[in-house]
């Protein structure tokens, strides 16, 4: 398990979120919910130790970022992609397998759908197997077809991957039925 107790987060000393507290265990999926300039992505740096606290001590752990946006590459396999995060190549594999996209392999990722990419990108995180991984946004930019695949994924990945997820989302409707619980800023 991983706790964050008081996190306050911000910039120059000004806090955008106060006395945040989560307790995630191994296979959680949960929902950060907000209105835009709420702080989740502010938030989420934070827990990832990108940014540090204003208030509160971060937790001895393997916390992982997934950004809302990566960039397409051309010239890397999605294989070559995940292997430049991952710690082994059995860890690049399963995560593949979790997210339902070993077919795309030996694919340029430049090639992929947004929706393939973002699994792409999630299986990164996966494949790091860390204690926590963050999802900002991880629906942004989709179609309706490929938020609720994504979605499904995130809740997939979260059961069998053994690490907890903590993803933000404006998509509620979908989000909340993946979420085991959701935490609103």
């Amino acid at each position: 398990m991983i706790r964050y107790e008081h996190i306050s987060a911000g910039y120059d000393g000004t806090a955008v979120v106060r006395d945040f507290s989560l307790d995630a265990r191994p296979g959680d999926c949960i929902l950060l919910s907000g209105r835009n300039g709420s702080g989740k992505t502010t938030l989420m740096k934070t827990l990832a130790g990108l940014i540090p606290p204003l208030e509160g001590m971060l937790p001895e752990a393997d916390v992982v970022m997934v950004p809302t946006r990566i960039p397409k590459v051309r010239g890397f396999s999605v294989r070559e992609f995940l292997d430049l995060s991952a710690p082994d190549a059995s860890s690049v594999t399963a995560a593949l397998e979790i997210l339902g996209i070993g077919d795309l392999a030996d694919r340029d990722i430049s090639t992929l759908s947004d929706g393939q990419f973002q699994k792409a990108c999630i299986a990164t995180g996966l494949s790091r197997k860390a204690d926590l991984l963050l999802l900002d946004e991880p629906t942004a930019f989709l179609d309706a077809e490929s938020r609720v695949e994504v979605l499904a994924a995130i809740r997939d990945a979260a059961r069998s991957g053994g690490s907890a997820i903590l993803f933000s989302s404006h998509d509620l409707y979908e989000a909340r039925k993946v979420a085991d619980r959701e935490i609103t800023l």
